[in-house]
């Protein structure tokens, strides 16, 4: 699969808007100080060039479509904590100038917690989406597994 192709448009395009809605819905139950649409897109955006390179060290992520059950798919959600919280410290450092990174608990657990999220939901519905949808997904676990093999944090 050549992940130069639009699907790899289309299935950032996805991840992002479910990692945004996720993230909107946990911060609106938990009534957190509401970040607007775009600096979390912007955020979930930025941390897909990292997702499998910073997170190498905790292996590949399996495909979504072969992911197996609900436990492997938060572990595989799970691995892109360091990618989005790089990112998230990216889009601070953007606003304030470099700083030593710092998050309070509550935005780093929601952070955490969405992009952990995601993985599972993602997992859930991906045989009732279309077949363009599902392949925008399948080209963006090709792209972190190559990440994966490219990275120099990797485990042998």
């Amino acid at each position: 699969m050549d992940i130069r192709k639009p699907y790899q448009a289309y299935g950032t395009a996805q991840l992002v808007a479910v990692e945004v809605l996720v993230s909107k819905i946990i911060r609106s139950i938990l009534k957190m100080e509401n970040r607007g649409i775009a600096e979390l897109a912007f955020v979930h955006l930025l941390s897909i060039p990292f997702m499998g390179g910073i997170g190498a060290p905790f292996g590949a992520q399996s495909s979504v479509h072969n992911t197996g059950d609900y436990a492997q798919a938060f572990k595989d959600g799970a691995k892109g904590i360091p990618g989005v919280l790089l990112a998230q410290w990216v889009v601070n450092t953007s606003y304030k100038g470099f700083h030593f990174p710092w998050f309070n608990l509550k935005d780093l657990l929601i952070t955490a917690g969405s992009k952990t999220i995601t993985r599972p939901l993602v997992y859930s519905i991906l045989a009732k989406l279309p077949n363009d949808m599902q392949a925008g997904f399948a080209v963006l676990d090709a792209l972190y597994a190559a990440q994966v093999a490219k990275s120099n944090l990797k485990t042998n």
